[in-house]
């Protein structure tokens, strides 16, 4: 009985690590066109390292008779609201509670950066 609680419990670990690690995703959307909006200062070392990031963690409500979703650009991080690019993730905490409110509510964190105004 000792072996088959071994495996089992190994299973378990990779079921788990298997949905913990394809439930973590992120979309980057970027424009061809335009240049994005530099920061105050340079603080970051990632790919938004010369650009104004705003960043929201926000809870989507959702349901079957949902046909689209809208986020409204906040106008003191973007003057001109036109996007740059937009980053959607989605995290495991995220995927958790989408099951839980059976697709109700999804959690998700979004980056956008704006484009610099036309001279």
């Amino acid at each position: 009985m000792e072996p088959f609680l071994k495996i089992s419990v190994k299973a378990l670990l990779l079921v788990f690590s298997f949905c913990l690690f394809t439930s973590c995703y992120s979309v980057r959307i970027v424009s061809t066109k335009g240049a994005p909006m530099p920061p105050d200062e340079m603080t970051r070392d990632d790919w938004y390292r010369d650009k104004m990031v705003v960043e929201l963690d926000t809870v989507i409500k959702a349901g079957i008779t949902t046909d689209d979703i809208t986020f409204r650009v906040l106008k003191e991080g973007c003057e001109t609201g036109k996007l740059f690019s937009i980053e959607y993730k989605n995290t495991f905490g995220g995927s958790l509670l989408y099951l839980v409110t059976l697709g109700k509510k999804r959690k998700v964190k979004l980056r956008y950066v704006c484009m610099k105004p036309e001279d």
